[in-house]
């Protein structure tokens, strides 16, 4: 969608006559809006330096017959102008002048020069070489009433503008027009929006000029009768304004019918009622078989489910997407049908598509025109501009209705508005954004509003829909980085939509998932059928709990999963065999298998009890044959980094304790458990090396999987944001000679319990806190076995980060600190390894 800043600019009253801004700065507010701009050209610079010239004399070139010497005044001065065209007008007529020194599109520099021995001081310009139009066959002859001087850019708006494409999303067929990019910036900016002239014409009823036949796929159509219609060229105005937008300029009365799609967004349509068998025009399913030649002369074979404009005898328009030959406007029409009607979307769609017809309408169509107060106004707005610039007279219309969508009552609670949106945005501000998009609401109930969506707004379906606007129009980029949040908005009562505890919503699933994509990580969708064999190697004693399927489709998957690692190791040995790049996978799905039968009592007590288990889990699978590297590394460390991370993205902050389950896949060693509070969430660690050898994995392969049990999830809590640090964090390297026993979460455990003993000293004291380069205050950088560590004990390497709240920390402070917390952690590690030393 082309959008042009000059016609914004006049759809736009600012009461203290600020310029709307320009270039980047708009685009940059309309993509804020939600409606993404690809592209911004500027056209016309330069052309400030051409000027309306008034024809004095025109006289044959003494030296070339197609050439004239014209005597031209710029309003200053009278100069010679040699001229090749051939429709230069006569003494008084006025036309474009681009004087010496001016530069036209194309970087044309306009200089002096003699042709065939006459010196010509300038050039009579075209509408191509000033790239405002296709016409090329002779130079632009401008209104008389013009004066000579008067610079073209002021005379015809458009001339010099900024033109930006819109990336346009299907659910928003109201931004498919300039009044519907204007409506989102004057509530943006606090304009007012200037809807254009709208004639009310006071016309007889003729009932006999449209008759609906399908109301079930029409669901208005407007009709109006007008005579005494002069069709031609358009004025230079609305033929600029056209071919600044790519639309090429035909006749007025067509270009008219395009000046209102492109500005309120809805397709109209003009017959020539003369060619029309009875005047009149019927709205009907097309009989399997009928024929008819579109504008663009192509001959169609019309189906039983093509919708056509008819008249009393034949097809005269394939509904919503293109008009026929038969009854096309020419410069010899004088009486017109103008049609303004909304058509069912999807069935346009069916059938611009099965006669390969994408037209401009058809894509409006197809996603949703206005059928209310809008269709009116377009209506309007080209009847007007069909008398001023045609002369045409409506004498007569008729309106028929079919089956509209209905126009939803949506409840909005403005409590629940500021909780989703995270900030404390008032009522008044929030009917201002709404109202301002022209949505009807009933304050009657102060805590629970009734909203009624505009007719241009068929996305508008639901409560979250009113939200969005309202943020949309705030905009994201006030979201504030200290939460200014009231309490009262996030409780229960003023919201009544708390999830319950333990359950995580299908907004945040999607968020989960999200967030693992964000790390860079490939999403897999397996099969929910699996090989009991795989099973078995991951989870001994799977096949006991798996359901088989009674009529598998292959002989490998003849029961339900019951693990989601079979199906990603699969996925990760296909894709090693295939390149030599690390593999990054996850996944986000059920699993199945039976479980105790619940206990209870209730109408469905008896099914349930014989319903499977379906619990959803995340799988992270990192693997990387030898010699793969992208730069990135896979290992432990890579993988905890990703759960963590995932979690925190849902607002849940988990921490790392030994694994006390037997985990055939992961065996003891490079492992460790995930927990939310007490609450154990997930596993991780390195892949036992059999399973590698099991699917064909490289010796040597690196391989890491995690997982969460997304159901027992606890909800998250609200975030509270807080100022980012202004001063330094310091660091110490702390490295312990530990049996392999003991996990590294039970040294981080042991360590964070030290730090929490240690009294803290002064009002601003150090504390043990997150780095300016890490994610967690105590990191685990090396585990080390092999030489130089004794056998059954390993070389472990922590990274600990210290800092106070507003000020920087001394070494020695640090140290004290550090030294305590180190003391304090291995009094606790001695009942499990009385030899565990700093190294």
């Amino acid at each position: 969608m082309l959008i042009s800043r000059t016609w914004l600019s006049e759809l736009l009253v600012d009461p203290r006559g600020t310029a709307l801004p320009d270039g980047a700065a708009l685009g940059d507010l309309i993509t804020g809006l939600g409606l993404e701009v690809e592209g911004i050209t500027r056209h016309g610079e330069g052309l400030d330096a051409i000027v309306v010239g008034e024809v004095r004399s025109v006289a044959p070139h003494p030296d070339a017959d197609k050439l004239r010497v014209v005597e031209l005044l710029d309003g200053t001065q009278t100069l010679t102008v040699v001229c090749g065209a051939p429709n230069v007008p006569p003494p008084g007529g006025k036309v474009a002048f681009a004087p010496v020194g001016a530069t036209l599109p194309g970087d044309f520099s306009i200089g002096a020069r003699t042709v065939r021995g006459v010196k010509s001081h300038g050039m009579i310009c075209s509408e191509q070489e000033l790239r405002i139009g296709p016409d090329h066959d002779g130079i632009m002859v401008l209104p008389t009433a013009w004066s000579a001087g008067e610079r073209l850019v002021d005379r015809v708006p458009g001339i010099a503008d900024t033109i930006y494409e819109l990336g346009v999303t299907p659910n928003r067929p109201d931004a498919l027009g300039h009044i519907g990019v204007a409506r989102d910036l004057a509530v943006k900016l606090g304009r007012t929006l200037a809807v254009p002239p709208l004639a009310e014409p006071k016309v007889a009823e003729l009932p006999e000029l449209v008759t609906l036949r399908a109301p079930e796929r029409c669901g208005c159509y407007l009709g109006y009768a007008l005579e005494g219609a002069k069709v031609g060229p358009s004025p230079l105005w609305l033929r600029v304004r056209l071919h600044r937008l790519g639309l090429r300029p035909i006749n007025n009365v067509v270009d008219i019918t395009n000046l209102v799609l492109m500005e309120w967004g809805q397709p109209l349509h003009a017959f020539d009622r003369a060619r029309l068998a009875e005047g009149r025009v019927v709205v009907r399913l097309a009989s399997a078989g009928e024929a008819m030649t579109t504008l663009d002369e192509q001959a169609l074979e019309l189906r039983a489910d093509d919708l056509v404009i008819a008249d009393a005898q034949a097809p005269q328009a394939l509904a919503g997407v293109m008009g026929g030959l038969s009854s096309g406007v020419s410069e010899a029409s004088t009486a017109l049908l103008l049609e303004a009607a909304w058509f069912s979307p999807l069935p346009i769609r069916r059938t611009a598509k099965h006669h390969g017809l994408l037209t401009d309408s058809s894509y409006r169509f197809e996603r949703g025109v206005d059928h209310g107060v809008g269709l009116a106004r377009a209506a309007k707005r080209a009847l007007g501009l069909l008398e001023r610039l045609t002369g045409a007279r409506c004498v007569g219309g008729h309106r028929v209705e079919g089956q509209r969508p209905p126009v939803p009552a949506i409840a909005l609670r403005p409590g629940r508005t500021r909780m989703v949106l995270g900030m404390a945005i008032g009522d008044a501000e929030i009917e201002e954004i709404l109202g301002g998009l022209e949505v009807e609401i009933d304050r009657s109930d102060a805590d629970r509003w009734v909203c009624r969506p505009p007719t241009h707004r068929p996305d508008l379906q639901r409560e979250e829909d009113l939200v969005e606007e309202v943020m949309r129009v705030h905009g994201l980029d006030e979201l504030p980085a200290v939460s200014a949040m009231p309490t009262a908005y996030w409780e229960p009562a003023a919201t009544g939509l708390r999830e319950p505890a333990g359950a995580l919503s299908r907004h945040e699933h999607d968020r989960l998932v999200d967030a693992l994509a964000a790390q860079g990580l490939h999403e897999a969708i397996g099969l929910a059928f699996a090989d009991p064999e795989q099973l078995e190697r991951v989870e001994p004693g799977a096949s006991e709990r798996a359901i088989v399927l009674r009529n598998p489709m292959r002989g490998g998957g003849s029961v339900l999963r019951t693990h989601l690692l079979p199906g990603l190791l699969g996925a990760a040995a296909l894709n090693v065999a295939r390149h030599g790049r690390p593999v990054r996978l996850f996944e986000v799905g059920r699993i199945y298998r039976w479980g105790e039968a619940p206990a209870g009592e209730g109408p469905t007590a008896a099914i349930d009890r014989r319903l499977p288990d379906e619990p959803l889990r995340a799988g992270v699978l990192l693997v990387a044959a030898p010699g793969s590297d992208d730069g990135h590394p896979v290992d432990v460390r890579a993988l905890s980094g990703v759960l963590l991370d995932a979690l925190e993205h849902l607002g849940l902050a988990a921490t790392l304790e030994p694994v006390d389950a037997e985990l055939h896949h992961l065996p003891p060693g490079v492992r460790a458990a995930i927990h939310v509070g007490d609450r154990p969430v997930g596993s991780f660690g390195e892949i036992h090396p059999d399973l590698l050898d099991a699917w064909d994995l490289p010796e040597g392969t690196a391989a890491f999987y995690g997982e969460l049990a997304v159901d027992t999830l606890p909800a998250p809590q609200p975030v509270a944001l807080g100022p980012l640090p202004r001063f330094p964090a310091t660091s110490r390297d702390l490295s312990l000679d530990l049996s392999l026993e003991i996990p590294a979460a039970t040294v981080v455990r042991a360590l964070h319990q030290a730090a929490a003993a240690v009294p803290p000293e002064g009002e601003d004291p150090a504390r043990l806190s997150v780095g300016d380069h890490g994610r967690s205050a105590i990191e685990v950088i090396e585990d080390y076995r092999g030489k130089g560590v004794e056998e059954g004990r390993r070389a472990l390497l922590l990274r600990l980060g210290y800092r106070a709240a507003d000020r920087s920390v001394t070494d020695a402070e640090v140290q004290t600190l550090h030294d305590a917390i180190v003391s304090g952690a291995l009094r606790v590690l001695h009942d499990r390894d009385p030899q565990a030393r700093p190294r």
